[in-house]
């Protein structure tokens, strides 16, 4: 009797082949587990070096047309347009240090030393009263928890990974304030040399599409950035007037969080709409209410999705609401707030490597359409 057709010898060494792939994928695997602590410490590593450079070549794609722009002036060498390019960007950091940061904090001592304590003593007795399910309800929860071990251990787990974070956080944040501005400036200055080098790195079959993907990337990513830098400007300027006009306390604090937190595109009005209604609804402020809050936060989205999205990015930038939702999902779950952060600049050259990507298939089809008319008629 014959064996099936599918079990020729062909397909069966396909088979084999395969499944010893499988089988060597799974043993390197379990040796890379077994390695945990060295790959963790090599990621540490990575990030450690990788956030400066990447933040400064975020920062140039915002300051480098301004040095353009300069040159284009007469504003030569390149040594002293950055020279000129710094003394702004100091004058700007001196200007919020002068006349934003004294509000800032003045603001924040103001409310840790009179509404905080109302905060807290909300929690510890209204709250209770006022729960939603009733005060036996709560008290029944709150028993139960309270006999459980779940508050302590939460504590404890939550000091302990602190106390990990706290040391490579602030050596991280330490590094990248120490070596950023140095790394922005030999940038600047060697701009052109920089991504050169960066460009002879490409095979030489590539360098062509190399060099016209990497011009998109800082066309298209650095229009994007300094799109986004400016409408976390408009809104937060527009969240602090209106805040400001309604006879909000801390209108400035919560301004600033809401142009902050517009670096998460389409949700971030609606994320620092929380504890501007928790403190609304809590301390029962006589010229707002949580409604009103909630409504403004509403049309300061609905006015920044409308109107500065529109102007400010630009239709050629414009990135699908879902896309946005599934790259802070997925950047996110994999790198933290790091990943939510960085997640709309990722989706944006992730946006221009597929167009490029189609742009060249379509290219290259429309070659081969135009060449076989002429083999055919030879």
């Amino acid at each position: 009797m014959k064996p099936p057709k599918f079990l020729n010898d062909q397909n069966l060494n396909i088979a084999l082949k395969s499944l010893g792939v499988v089988i060597m994928a799974t043993i390197l695997l379990f040796i890379i587990t077994l390695f945990d602590g060295f790959w963790q410490a090599i990621g540490r590593a990575a990030q450690t070096v990788i956030v400066p450079f990447a933040l400064a070549w975020l920062i140039s794609l915002i300051v480098f047309p301004i040095v353009r722009h300069l040159e284009r002036r007469g504003v030569r060498p390149r040594a002293l347009t950055v020279t000129v390019v710094y003394l702004l960007m100091g004058l700007f950091v001196a200007g919020l240090a002068i006349n934003i940061v004294p509000l800032f904090t003045s603001q924040l001592r103001q409310f840790f030393a009179v509404d905080y304590p109302t905060i807290v003593r909300y929690f510890e007795n209204d709250f209770r009263n006022e729960f939603v399910l009733g005060p036996q309800i709560y008290d029944f929860f709150a028993n139960a928890i309270a006999s459980s071990n779940v508050i302590n251990n939460a504590i404890e787990n939550f000091f302990d990974s602190l106390t990990r974070i706290i040391p490579s956080t602030f050596y991280g944040i330490v590094m990248v304030i120490a070596i950023l501005p140095i790394l922005l400036l030999f940038y600047l200055l060697d701009y052109e040399k920089v991504n050169k080098a960066l460009a002879s790195l490409v095979p030489e079959r590539y360098k062509g599409s190399g060099s016209e993907l990497a011009s998109h990337l800082n066309v298209t990513v650095g229009a994007y950035i300094r799109g986004q830098f400016f409408l976390m400007l408009a809104i937060g300027t527009v969240a602090t007037i209106v805040y400001r006009l309604i006879g909000l306390e801390y209108y400035f604090i919560f301004g600033v969080l809401v142009g902050l937190a517009n670096i998460i595109p389409y949700f971030g009005a609606l994320i620092a709409m929380i504890p501007v209604v928790a403190y609304a609804f809590i301390t029962q402020d006589t010229t707002t209410t949580p409604l009103l809050i909630v409504a403004i936060n509403i049309v300061l989205q609905f006015i920044e999705g409308s109107i500065f999205q529109p102007v400010i990015m630009g239709k050629q930038l414009a990135l699908h609401p879902l896309i946005i939702i599934l790259s802070i999902l997925l950047f996110g779950s994999l790198f933290g707030v790091l990943g939510i952060i960085f997640a709309s600049p990722i989706a944006a050259t992730l946006r221009v490597l597929y167009t490029f990507y189609q742009t060249k298939k379509r290219e290259q089809a429309e070659a081969i359409s135009m060449i076989e008319p002429q083999e055919n008629t030879s």
